[in-house]
């Protein structure tokens, strides 16, 4: 009971510390996994299922999407399989237009461009000339697996006439799918590939045997799967925003100016409290003060003047939390320079 009642005590004080703390809600810009910066246009080709049991290899896959162009079907693919790989490809072309980065050329566009000029040694050099594109994103479904499992439910009920527990054993059928998806990005000036992900999931849902009728399709199941891919594809190739706070110090010494600051702060007017911190870690090096400047610099735009003033509180304090916020700044410059060139 004492141990309860002690961490109960220790969650309470942390969140008095920390839960008084002024926290500024920030929207950052992150760069992709990849530089796709000389690889804006892009022609997006139809994602594929392959044959059972059959691998194959980034040369392979670009050569059936381009004879796909052509309304050959090489592979003679199921129906549900179909489905899901035309529904990939729907996917991934909406996914990268909707990052507002890339300018996307679909396949019935190419098929368009190249005006019946498609055989067996058409290459991405070839496609890349005729809808002045900068790269070709292609892939393949590599697995599209179902599986349905019989199994009994053990319950406890209680009979309405006797009141006795009793057991009971209910039928159950579970459906799984698995889903494992591929892609590649192709130079069209080199046809080298630039890059090469993949992504694999599975999901299950069950219901009582009576009910098997009410169990999702496969090929929903499988969409699904896919849909989820697709942020995690978008944050690879292209940059995005995300949502973040960053918390100033709380101030211990209860220096009215850095009550004053902390107003200034939570009305947004972040100039003013800038200066005010600068004053109180001038005049008595207070951690807080120097701390939150530092921050303020960074929420202001002023990244190096962030870094250098951090490195001033880390080297006059040893503060832990300040030279925690210190590597962070580096980490946040190194991203913005890896973002400079992405959006070249």
């Amino acid at each position: 009971m004492r141990r309860i009642c002690f961490s109960i005590l220790i969650v309470g004080l942390l969140a008095f510390v920390f839960g008084c703390s002024t926290s500024i809600p920030v929207t950052v810009t992150k760069p992709a996994e990849i530089n796709m910066s000389g690889n804006r246009v892009i022609a997006v080709l139809d994602f594929r299922y392959p044959v059972k049991d059959k691998t194959i290899t980034g040369k392979d896959l670009l050569e059936w999407a381009i004879s796909k162009l052509t309304g050959i079907d090489l592979l003679k693919e199921m129906s549900v399989e179909q489905k899901v790989a035309d529904h990939t490809t729907s996917q991934v072309i909406m996914t990268l237009l909707n990052t507002g980065y890339f300018q996307l050329v679909s396949p019935q566009e190419v098929a368009q461009a190249m005006q019946g000029g498609i055989s067996s040694s058409t290459t991405a050099v070839d496609i890349g000339k005729a809808v002045k594109a900068q790269a070709i994103v292609n892939g393949e479904l590599y697995l599209l697996e179902a599986k349905d499992q019989e199994w009994m439910d053990e319950r406890k009920i209680t009979d309405a006439s006797t009141g006795q527990e009793q057991t009971v054993y209910v039928p159950m059928i579970k459906r799984t799918v698995w889903v494992g998806m591929t892609y590649q990005v192709v130079n069209t000036e080199t046809g080298n590939v630039v890059a090469s992900r993949s992504f694999q999931t599975q999901a299950s849902t069950d219901r009582e045997l009576a009910d098997k009728r009410d169990l999702p399709d496969e090929e929903g199941m499988y969409k699904r799967l896919v849909d989820q891919f697709m942020p995690q594809m978008a944050k690879q190739l292209a940059p995005y925003q995300v949502r973040e706070h960053r918390t100033l110090m709380r101030d211990k010494t209860k220096d009215p100016r850095m009550e004053q600051a902390d107003e200034l702060v939570k009305g947004k007017v972040y100039d003013s409290a800038l200066e005010i911190f600068l004053n109180v870690w001038q005049s008595n090096r207070n951690v807080a003060a120097g701390y939150n400047a530092a921050i303020l610099y960074e929420i202001t735009g002023q990244l190096e003047a962030a870094i250098a003033q951090m490195k001033i509180v880390v080297d006059a304090t040893a503060d832990n939390r300040a030279m925690r916020e210190y590597n962070r700044l580096l980490t946040v410059k190194q991203e913005q320079e890896r973002l400079r060139e992405q959006q070249q």
